[in-house]
């Protein structure tokens, strides 16, 4: 079977310092110099089988009766 692509449905990082955003250069700083700027910045393919299995098994984390986070497994791992 071949793995289908979803098209992009995300927005990807882009650290542009301007007028219009002085209020986050110090934000932008840390993350353009941040280990995680490839994560933020990198258009990663995303599968739409593997995009389904992760919804199909994904569970609300709750606390307090808010939800705070999504765990899922894929796969089954």
């Amino acid at each position: 079977m071949a793995l289908i692509i979803k098209q992009p449905h995300n927005y990807l990082c882009t650290f542009e310092k301007t007028d219009k955003n002085i209020e986050f250069h110090s934000i932008i700083d840390t993350l353009s110099t941040s280990k995680y700027k490839t994560l933020l910045t990198r258009d990663a393919p995303i599968y739409q089988d593997t995009l389904r299995d992760f919804w199909a098994n994904a569970e609300v984390q709750k606390q307090d009766k808010k939800a705070w986070g999504i765990t899922s497994k894929l796969g089954g791992v």
